[in-house]
């Protein structure tokens, strides 16, 4: 059986909930953007950086390196073939992910969280029960509510950065306290996208003025817009609520629910007086590609003003999107 706890994770429809009640550590893995280059030994240039900043931390780090995916997008299951392909001694999983929401759907991720658990105890010889679940899960939303609650008040940079710990600390440490965070100074304005690094644009908007209230991205608020907590008698039950839960929070452009994602982030622009939307995503993501027109097209609708950007995590280019941004923020 293995030893090590620890087991990374990276997209936000992993459910941690289920390696929490496997006594596992799950880290939240972020990468290094200075150092993506060292991946493409492995990965095309041409693919999301924030996989190549991932793997390529991965690799310059001594083992083990047990992993959890989810095949979300076509980046994240190269990034699990390239994973699983380094470390071929480690524990390294992917779940699959249905696009789809409905009770269809919800059996075919159940079933994925059936087999995860399975292949979880195989590894390491602990049996998940339905309490260790249903306690892991109140830990988690536990976590949660600390993240609201301290990012009452907190924008941009510090908040995307308190964000980031809340995914990354184990679930019994404090938040830390958001430095630089408070102040109703600037153009209220909401961020969305998939994964943006918090040193490069996002910083670059606090500097141009803008005070980014709310960050729909999946290293931001995303991944607490919701609850998770689970209902059910039985370990079957229990899987099959947190199925609908994961398939029922705030989706990503990579879900077929366009409409009610597009719902949600003019509700999300009402709710926290965002005078408009900066719509940021990492190159080489189909999903945001696709996604962007009908955003566009329903935000032109609710004449929300919107500014498009793009990141290659590293963000070195960041000053030549500055003018931009100002223009943007002065419009508003």
């Amino acid at each position: 059986m293995r030893e090590d706890n620890n087991v990374a994770w990276f997209c936000t429809y992993t459910p941690l909930e289920i390696l929490d009640a496997a006594g596992l550590t799950p880290e939240r893995r972020f990468g290094d953007p200075a150092s993506l280059e060292s991946a493409d030994i492995f990965l095309h240039p041409a693919i999301c950086p924030y996989v190549r900043a991932c793997l390529a931390v991965a690799i310059a780090e001594n083992g083990p390196h047990h992993a959890v995916f989810v095949n979300s997008c076509d980046g994240m299951r190269r990034l699990y073939d390239a994973w699983r392909d380094r470390f071929r001694d480690d524990f390294v999983y992917l779940v699959d992910l249905p696009r789809n929401t409905g009770s269809g759907s919800e059996e075919l991720l159940a079933c994925e969280y059936r087999n995860l658990v399975r292949e979880l105890a195989g590894a390491w010889g602990r049996e998940v029960t339905a309490h260790d679940l249903v306690e892991a899960a109140r830990e988690r939303e536990e976590r949660r509510l600390a993240y609201v609650s301290a990012a009452e008040g907190v924008y941009g940079e510090a908040r995307l950065r308190l964000a980031m710990a809340s995914h990354t600390l184990p679930l019994h440490a404090t938040l830390p306290a958001a430095a630089g965070g408070g102040g109703e100074r600037g153009v209220p304005v909401l961020l969305t996208g998939n994964l943006l690094n918090p040193a490069g644009l996002v910083r670059s908007l606090d500097r141009a003025g803008a005070r980014v209230a709310w960050i729909d991205l999946c290293n931001g608020d995303r991944a607490f817009s919701s609850s998770t907590l689970p209902r059910g008698d039985d370990l079957d039950g229990i899987l099959a609520s947190l199925a609908h839960s994961y398939l029922d929070r705030h989706p990503c452009a990579r879900m077929s629910e366009a409409d009610r994602r597009q719902d949600l982030l003019v509700e999300s622009v009402e709710a926290v007086g965002a005078k408009g939307v900066i719509y940021a995503s990492l190159k080489f993501c189909d999903s945001y590609l696709y996604d962007f027109p009908r955003i566009q097209k329903r935000l032109q609708r609710e004449g929300i003003p919107l500014l498009r950007l793009e990141s290659d995590y590293a963000d070195g280019h960041v000053g030549q999107l500055l003018t931009r941004v100002e223009a943007f923020l002065e419009m508003l």
